[in-house]
Protein backbone atom coordinates (compact mmCIF):
# COMPACT_ATOMS: atom_id res chain seq x y z
CA UNK A 1 0.00 0.00 0.00
CA UNK A 2 1.46 3.67 -0.51
CA UNK A 3 -0.12 6.86 -0.83
CA UNK A 4 -1.47 8.36 -3.47
CA UNK A 5 0.97 10.66 -5.35
CA UNK A 6 0.29 14.01 -5.86
CA UNK A 7 -1.70 15.76 -8.52
CA UNK A 8 -4.28 18.49 -9.52
CA UNK A 9 -6.96 18.48 -8.14
CA UNK A 10 -10.28 16.86 -10.22
CA UNK A 11 -13.58 17.57 -9.93
CA UNK A 12 -15.45 14.36 -8.71
CA UNK A 13 -18.01 14.34 -11.31
CA UNK A 14 -17.95 12.48 -14.57
CA UNK A 15 -20.75 10.34 -16.80
CA UNK A 16 -19.19 7.18 -16.02
CA UNK A 17 -19.17 7.96 -12.62
CA UNK A 18 -23.09 8.92 -12.20
CA UNK A 19 -24.07 6.07 -14.42
CA UNK A 20 -22.13 3.74 -12.19
CA UNK A 21 -23.57 5.32 -9.15
CA UNK A 22 -27.01 4.89 -10.62
CA UNK A 23 -26.36 1.31 -11.42
CA UNK A 24 -25.02 0.77 -7.50
CA UNK A 25 -28.67 2.58 -6.63
CA UNK A 26 -30.33 -0.17 -8.73
CA UNK A 27 -28.49 -3.38 -6.67
CA UNK A 28 -28.81 -1.89 -3.45
CA UNK A 29 -32.87 -1.21 -4.16
CA UNK A 30 -34.06 -4.62 -4.71
CA UNK A 31 -32.07 -5.77 -1.16
CA UNK A 32 -34.14 -2.75 0.50
CA UNK A 33 -37.29 -4.63 -0.67
CA UNK A 34 -36.29 -7.32 1.46
CA UNK A 35 -37.45 -6.05 4.98
CA UNK A 36 -40.36 -7.39 4.35
CA UNK A 37 -38.73 -10.93 3.75
CA UNK A 38 -39.63 -11.91 7.40
CA UNK A 39 -43.78 -11.50 6.89
CA UNK A 40 -43.13 -12.95 3.94
CA UNK A 41 -42.09 -15.98 5.13
CA UNK A 42 -45.86 -16.59 7.42
CA UNK A 43 -47.37 -17.13 3.96
CA UNK A 44 -45.13 -20.05 3.26
CA UNK A 45 -45.29 -23.67 4.55
CA UNK A 46 -42.09 -23.42 6.18
CA UNK A 47 -41.37 -23.90 9.91
CA UNK A 48 -40.97 -20.76 11.24
CA UNK A 49 -37.80 -22.54 13.45
CA UNK A 50 -36.14 -22.36 10.04
CA UNK A 51 -36.90 -18.55 9.07
CA UNK A 52 -33.34 -17.79 10.55
CA UNK A 53 -31.78 -19.68 8.07
CA UNK A 54 -33.67 -18.02 4.96
CA UNK A 55 -32.67 -14.88 6.64
CA UNK A 56 -28.89 -15.42 7.50
CA UNK A 57 -28.55 -17.35 4.60
CA UNK A 58 -27.90 -14.13 2.34
CA UNK A 59 -25.51 -13.04 4.19
CA UNK A 60 -23.18 -15.52 4.85
CA UNK A 61 -22.95 -16.67 1.45
CA UNK A 62 -21.99 -13.12 0.89
CA UNK A 63 -19.64 -13.26 3.16
CA UNK A 64 -17.72 -16.07 2.22
CA UNK A 65 -18.17 -15.72 -1.86
CA UNK A 66 -16.97 -12.05 -1.90
CA UNK A 67 -13.02 -12.43 -0.77
CA UNK A 68 -13.01 -15.73 -2.79
CA UNK A 69 -14.15 -13.44 -6.32
CA UNK A 70 -12.62 -9.94 -5.26
CA UNK A 71 -8.67 -10.78 -6.33
CA UNK A 72 -10.02 -11.93 -9.79
CA UNK A 73 -12.22 -8.54 -10.52
CA UNK A 74 -10.70 -5.30 -11.73
CA UNK A 75 -11.30 -2.92 -14.61
CA UNK A 76 -10.51 -4.90 -17.42
CA UNK A 77 -13.00 -7.43 -16.62
CA UNK A 78 -15.94 -5.53 -14.35
CA UNK A 79 -17.78 -4.33 -17.68
CA UNK A 80 -18.57 -8.53 -18.42
CA UNK A 81 -19.41 -9.17 -14.41
CA UNK A 82 -21.54 -6.78 -13.67
CA UNK A 83 -23.42 -7.92 -16.83
CA UNK A 84 -23.64 -10.93 -15.20
CA UNK A 85 -24.36 -10.31 -11.57
CA UNK A 86 -27.26 -8.66 -12.65
CA UNK A 87 -28.40 -11.32 -15.34
CA UNK A 88 -28.57 -13.48 -12.49
CA UNK A 89 -29.51 -11.05 -9.55
CA UNK A 90 -32.57 -10.56 -12.16
CA UNK A 91 -33.37 -14.04 -12.59
CA UNK A 92 -33.15 -14.59 -8.35
CA UNK A 93 -35.51 -12.12 -8.28
CA UNK A 94 -38.12 -14.07 -10.09
CA UNK A 95 -37.53 -17.30 -9.01
CA UNK A 96 -38.68 -16.06 -5.24
CA UNK A 97 -42.11 -16.61 -7.03
CA UNK A 98 -41.64 -20.42 -7.10
CA UNK A 99 -39.57 -21.31 -4.77
CA UNK A 100 -42.25 -21.42 -1.63
CA UNK A 101 -40.40 -24.72 -0.02
CA UNK A 102 -37.20 -24.93 2.35
CA UNK A 103 -35.00 -26.20 0.42
CA UNK A 104 -35.96 -24.03 -2.86
CA UNK A 105 -35.88 -20.85 -1.18
CA UNK A 106 -32.52 -21.63 0.59
CA UNK A 107 -31.09 -22.18 -3.15
CA UNK A 108 -32.71 -18.98 -4.33
CA UNK A 109 -31.62 -16.94 -1.39
CA UNK A 110 -27.63 -18.63 -2.37
CA UNK A 111 -27.62 -17.59 -5.90
CA UNK A 112 -29.17 -13.95 -4.92
CA UNK A 113 -26.83 -13.20 -2.90
CA UNK A 114 -23.51 -14.62 -5.38
CA UNK A 115 -25.75 -12.53 -7.97
CA UNK A 116 -25.06 -9.70 -5.61
CA UNK A 117 -21.75 -9.88 -4.82
CA UNK A 118 -20.53 -10.00 -8.30
CA UNK A 119 -23.05 -7.13 -9.53
CA UNK A 120 -21.74 -5.33 -6.52
CA UNK A 121 -18.08 -6.21 -6.20
CA UNK A 122 -17.63 -5.30 -10.34
CA UNK A 123 -19.11 -2.13 -9.76
CA UNK A 124 -17.19 -1.34 -7.19
CA UNK A 125 -14.17 -2.26 -9.26
CA UNK A 126 -15.13 0.10 -12.31
CA UNK A 127 -16.09 3.10 -9.55
CA UNK A 128 -12.81 3.10 -7.96
CA UNK A 129 -10.82 3.61 -12.04
CA UNK A 130 -12.70 7.09 -12.15
CA UNK A 131 -12.22 8.44 -8.27
CA UNK A 132 -10.25 11.55 -8.82
CA UNK A 133 -6.61 12.33 -7.01
CA UNK A 134 -7.59 13.75 -3.15
CA UNK A 135 -11.27 13.10 -3.54
CA UNK A 136 -11.16 9.77 -2.71
CA UNK A 137 -13.29 10.55 0.96
CA UNK A 138 -15.69 12.78 -0.71
CA UNK A 139 -16.70 10.54 -3.54
CA UNK A 140 -17.06 7.56 -0.70
CA UNK A 141 -19.17 9.59 1.32
CA UNK A 142 -21.60 10.26 -2.07
CA UNK A 143 -21.79 6.36 -2.55
CA UNK A 144 -22.65 5.97 0.75
CA UNK A 145 -25.75 8.28 0.76
CA UNK A 146 -26.46 6.75 -2.97
CA UNK A 147 -26.00 3.17 -1.31
CA UNK A 148 -28.59 4.31 1.90
CA UNK A 149 -31.47 6.10 0.00
CA UNK A 150 -33.48 3.28 -1.04
CA UNK A 151 -33.88 2.09 2.29
CA UNK A 152 -35.09 5.17 3.17
CA UNK A 153 -37.25 5.16 0.54
CA UNK A 154 -39.25 1.72 -0.16
CA UNK A 155 -39.74 1.42 2.99
CA UNK A 156 -42.15 4.20 3.74
CA UNK A 157 -43.46 3.81 0.11
CA UNK A 158 -44.21 0.04 0.71
CA UNK A 159 -47.84 -0.13 1.14
CA UNK A 160 -48.15 2.16 -2.30
CA UNK A 161 -46.08 -0.75 -4.25
CA UNK A 162 -47.96 -4.15 -2.21
CA UNK A 163 -51.28 -2.09 -3.28
CA UNK A 164 -50.32 -2.11 -7.35
CA UNK A 165 -48.15 -5.32 -7.39
CA UNK A 166 -50.17 -7.51 -4.84
CA UNK A 167 -47.43 -9.28 -3.06
CA UNK A 168 -44.10 -9.60 -1.95
CA UNK A 169 -43.10 -11.82 -5.09
CA UNK A 170 -44.80 -9.62 -7.39
CA UNK A 171 -42.81 -6.55 -5.72
CA UNK A 172 -39.74 -8.39 -6.15
CA UNK A 173 -40.27 -9.07 -10.14
CA UNK A 174 -40.94 -5.74 -10.62
CA UNK A 175 -37.99 -4.54 -9.07
CA UNK A 176 -36.13 -7.44 -11.35
CA UNK A 177 -37.51 -4.93 -14.26
CA UNK A 178 -36.27 -2.08 -11.95
CA UNK A 179 -32.97 -3.84 -11.87
CA UNK A 180 -32.49 -4.24 -15.74
CA UNK A 181 -31.77 -0.20 -16.11
CA UNK A 182 -28.08 -1.31 -15.08
CA UNK A 183 -27.58 -2.78 -18.73
CA UNK A 184 -28.09 0.48 -20.15
CA UNK A 185 -26.28 2.75 -17.38
CA UNK A 186 -23.27 0.10 -18.10
CA UNK A 187 -23.25 0.42 -21.62
CA UNK A 188 -23.16 4.21 -21.98
CA UNK A 189 -20.78 4.05 -18.98
CA UNK A 190 -18.21 2.36 -21.14
CA UNK A 191 -18.56 4.15 -24.60
CA UNK A 192 -16.04 7.13 -22.93
CA UNK A 193 -13.72 6.04 -21.04
CA UNK A 194 -12.51 8.65 -18.73
CA UNK A 195 -8.74 10.00 -17.99
CA UNK A 196 -7.96 8.95 -14.94
CA UNK A 197 -4.98 9.21 -12.41
CA UNK A 198 -3.42 5.14 -13.13
CA UNK A 199 -5.67 4.45 -16.43
CA UNK A 200 -3.95 1.52 -17.20
CA UNK A 201 -2.51 0.07 -13.65
CA UNK A 202 -5.76 0.79 -12.15
CA UNK A 203 -7.86 -1.37 -15.00
CA UNK A 204 -5.70 -4.25 -14.83
CA UNK A 205 -5.87 -7.78 -12.41
CA UNK A 206 -3.13 -8.04 -9.93
CA UNK A 207 -0.98 -11.44 -10.25
CA UNK A 208 -0.98 -13.95 -7.40
CA UNK A 209 2.74 -12.89 -6.53
CA UNK A 210 1.09 -9.02 -6.17
CA UNK A 211 -1.72 -10.30 -4.32
CA UNK A 212 0.21 -12.00 -2.15
CA UNK A 213 2.48 -9.00 -1.67
CA UNK A 214 -0.43 -6.95 -1.07
CA UNK A 215 -1.83 -9.19 1.67
CA UNK A 216 1.85 -9.00 3.34
CA UNK A 217 1.64 -5.33 4.02
CA UNK A 218 0.86 -5.08 7.79
CA UNK A 219 -0.99 -1.49 7.31
CA UNK A 220 -3.78 -3.05 5.29
CA UNK A 221 -4.40 -5.31 8.18
CA UNK A 222 -4.36 -3.01 10.96
CA UNK A 223 -6.92 -0.83 8.21
CA UNK A 224 -9.13 -3.64 8.07
CA UNK A 225 -9.15 -4.60 12.03
CA UNK A 226 -10.26 -1.10 12.38
CA UNK A 227 -12.99 -1.11 10.08
CA UNK A 228 -14.03 -4.60 11.91
CA UNK A 229 -14.06 -3.34 15.25
CA UNK A 230 -16.03 -0.02 13.84
CA UNK A 231 -18.82 -2.08 11.82
CA UNK A 232 -18.73 -4.57 15.05
CA UNK A 233 -19.94 -1.76 17.26
CA UNK A 234 -22.53 -0.34 14.50
CA UNK A 235 -24.19 -3.50 14.15
CA UNK A 236 -24.18 -3.75 18.42
CA UNK A 237 -26.24 -0.73 18.23
CA UNK A 238 -28.46 -1.55 15.07
CA UNK A 239 -29.73 -4.69 16.45
CA UNK A 240 -29.77 -4.46 20.06
CA UNK A 241 -30.69 -0.49 21.13
CA UNK A 242 -34.38 -1.50 20.56
CA UNK A 243 -33.71 -3.91 23.56
CA UNK A 244 -32.10 -1.21 25.34
CA UNK A 245 -34.90 1.62 25.08
CA UNK A 246 -37.12 -0.91 26.01
CA UNK A 247 -35.53 -1.76 29.49
CA UNK A 248 -34.63 1.68 29.95
CA UNK A 249 -38.63 3.03 29.85
CA UNK A 250 -37.32 4.72 25.99
CA UNK A 251 -39.70 5.15 23.14
CA UNK A 252 -38.82 6.25 19.30
CA UNK A 253 -36.40 4.16 18.21
CA UNK A 254 -37.54 4.36 14.44
CA UNK A 255 -36.78 8.12 15.53
CA UNK A 256 -33.58 7.44 16.66
CA UNK A 257 -32.64 5.96 13.73
CA UNK A 258 -34.19 8.56 11.34
CA UNK A 259 -31.89 11.11 13.08
CA UNK A 260 -28.66 9.05 12.73
CA UNK A 261 -29.34 8.60 9.19
CA UNK A 262 -30.62 12.72 8.46
CA UNK A 263 -27.12 12.97 10.48
CA UNK A 264 -24.97 10.55 8.26
CA UNK A 265 -26.14 12.12 5.40
CA UNK A 266 -25.49 15.59 6.32
CA UNK A 267 -21.88 15.25 7.16
CA UNK A 268 -21.33 13.64 4.38
CA UNK A 269 -23.26 16.06 2.01
CA UNK A 270 -22.34 19.09 3.92
CA UNK A 271 -18.77 18.48 5.39
CA UNK A 272 -17.40 16.12 2.65
CA UNK A 273 -14.93 17.89 0.82
CA UNK A 274 -13.42 18.39 3.64
CA UNK A 275 -12.82 14.78 4.60
CA UNK A 276 -10.02 14.79 1.99
CA UNK A 277 -8.02 17.84 3.52
CA UNK A 278 -7.34 16.29 6.79
CA UNK A 279 -5.05 13.74 7.73
CA UNK A 280 -7.39 11.02 7.31
CA UNK A 281 -6.04 8.48 10.25
CA UNK A 282 -6.30 11.13 12.60
CA UNK A 283 -9.50 12.14 11.64
CA UNK A 284 -10.69 8.61 12.64
CA UNK A 285 -8.93 8.31 15.87
CA UNK A 286 -10.76 11.16 16.88
CA UNK A 287 -14.46 10.15 15.35
CA UNK A 288 -13.67 6.86 17.17
CA UNK A 289 -13.07 8.27 20.42
CA UNK A 290 -16.45 10.20 19.62
CA UNK A 291 -17.91 7.17 19.07
CA UNK A 292 -16.28 5.61 21.93
CA UNK A 293 -18.19 8.34 24.58
CA UNK A 294 -21.56 7.88 22.74
CA UNK A 295 -21.52 4.37 23.12
CA UNK A 296 -20.67 4.31 26.94
CA UNK A 297 -23.53 6.89 27.40
CA UNK A 298 -26.29 5.04 25.28
CA UNK A 299 -25.86 2.10 27.45
CA UNK A 300 -26.55 4.25 30.89
CA UNK A 301 -29.62 6.91 29.18
CA UNK A 302 -32.65 7.02 30.79
CA UNK A 303 -33.73 10.49 29.57
CA UNK A 304 -35.88 10.68 25.91
CA UNK A 305 -34.22 13.92 25.24
CA UNK A 306 -30.64 12.13 25.81
CA UNK A 307 -31.24 9.02 23.53
CA UNK A 308 -32.02 11.18 21.10
CA UNK A 309 -29.19 13.52 21.09
CA UNK A 310 -27.02 10.61 21.03
CA UNK A 311 -28.54 9.37 18.02
CA UNK A 312 -26.96 12.67 16.68
CA UNK A 313 -23.72 11.89 18.26
CA UNK A 314 -23.25 8.58 16.42
CA UNK A 315 -24.87 9.43 13.17
CA UNK A 316 -22.06 12.12 13.49
CA UNK A 317 -19.68 9.73 13.92
CA UNK A 318 -20.37 7.54 11.32
CA UNK A 319 -21.42 9.50 9.16
CA UNK A 320 -17.47 10.50 8.87
CA UNK A 321 -15.59 7.11 9.69
CA UNK A 322 -17.28 4.68 7.19
CA UNK A 323 -16.38 7.24 3.87
CA UNK A 324 -12.96 8.25 5.15
CA UNK A 325 -12.48 4.51 6.26
CA UNK A 326 -13.32 3.82 2.23
CA UNK A 327 -10.92 7.29 1.30
CA UNK A 328 -8.10 5.51 3.17
CA UNK A 329 -8.40 2.62 1.69
CA UNK A 330 -8.10 3.81 -1.55
CA UNK A 331 -5.19 6.34 -0.46
CA UNK A 332 -2.99 3.89 0.79
CA UNK A 333 -3.35 1.58 -1.97
CA UNK A 334 -1.55 1.30 -5.06
CA UNK A 335 -3.96 1.21 -7.91
CA UNK A 336 -3.61 -2.60 -8.51
CA UNK A 337 -4.96 -2.93 -5.39
CA UNK A 338 -7.95 -0.76 -5.28
CA UNK A 339 -10.74 -2.72 -6.13
CA UNK A 340 -9.27 -5.90 -4.19
CA UNK A 341 -8.61 -3.56 -1.22
CA UNK A 342 -11.91 -1.26 -1.26
CA UNK A 343 -14.05 -4.61 -1.56
CA UNK A 344 -12.23 -6.15 1.03
CA UNK A 345 -13.16 -3.20 3.17
CA UNK A 346 -16.68 -3.92 2.14
CA UNK A 347 -16.41 -7.47 3.38
CA UNK A 348 -15.44 -5.99 7.33
CA UNK A 349 -18.68 -4.20 7.05
CA UNK A 350 -20.60 -7.91 6.72
CA UNK A 351 -17.91 -9.36 9.23
CA UNK A 352 -18.58 -6.42 11.47
CA UNK A 353 -22.66 -7.59 11.48
CA UNK A 354 -22.31 -10.94 10.97
CA UNK A 355 -19.55 -10.99 14.54
CA UNK A 356 -21.63 -7.92 16.16
CA UNK A 357 -24.92 -9.16 17.01
CA UNK A 358 -23.26 -12.98 17.70
CA UNK A 359 -21.07 -11.90 20.46
CA UNK A 360 -23.84 -9.04 21.63
CA UNK A 361 -25.81 -11.95 22.26
CA UNK A 362 -23.68 -13.90 24.33
CA UNK A 363 -22.74 -10.80 26.39
CA UNK A 364 -26.58 -10.19 27.09
CA UNK A 365 -27.11 -13.56 28.51
CA UNK A 366 -24.34 -12.51 31.17
CA UNK A 367 -24.93 -8.98 31.75
CA UNK A 368 -26.78 -6.28 30.97
CA UNK A 369 -27.03 -3.64 28.13
CA UNK A 370 -24.68 -1.13 29.91
CA UNK A 371 -21.84 -3.65 29.51
CA UNK A 372 -22.76 -4.56 25.58
CA UNK A 373 -22.15 -0.73 25.07
CA UNK A 374 -19.12 -0.53 26.95
CA UNK A 375 -17.51 -3.48 24.93
CA UNK A 376 -18.66 -1.47 21.80
CA UNK A 377 -17.10 1.50 23.35
CA UNK A 378 -13.68 -0.85 23.82
CA UNK A 379 -14.18 -1.47 20.23
CA UNK A 380 -14.26 1.69 19.25
CA UNK A 381 -11.21 2.71 21.20
CA UNK A 382 -9.43 -0.11 19.78
CA UNK A 383 -10.02 1.41 16.19
CA UNK A 384 -8.80 4.85 17.70
CA UNK A 385 -5.87 3.26 18.73
CA UNK A 386 -4.87 1.59 15.71
CA UNK A 387 -5.45 4.58 13.66
CA UNK A 388 -3.81 7.22 15.69
CA UNK A 389 -0.43 4.75 15.92
CA UNK A 390 -1.04 4.07 12.13
CA UNK A 391 -0.92 8.04 11.49
CA UNK A 392 1.89 8.24 14.14
CA UNK A 393 3.80 5.88 11.90
CA UNK A 394 3.08 8.28 8.31
CA UNK A 395 3.24 11.74 9.78
CA UNK A 396 5.90 10.98 12.11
Amino acid sequence: MEASPGGREQGIWSRELILLMGAIFLAYANISVFFQFYPYLHTLPIDQSRYGLLIGAFAATALVVRPLVSPWIAGDNAHRLVYLGSALVIISLLAYSWADGFWTLFLVRILHAVSFVFMGAALMALIVVHIPVGRSSQVFGILSIVIMLPNTIVPPVWPVLDSIFHGFPNVLAAFALFTALAFPFLALSKKRNQKTSYPDQSQTRPTWDQIKQDMADPRLWGLLLAMLSFYSGVALVFFYVAGMAKAHGLAGVGFFFTLTTICEIGVRLFAGHRFDQWPKSFLLAASMLVLSGGYVLLGQVSSQAGFYLLALVLGLGWGVAMPVFNGLMFDWSKPEFRALNTNLGLQMYQGGFFLGPIFGGLILNYTSFAMLYSWAAALALAASGIMFGMGRRKHG
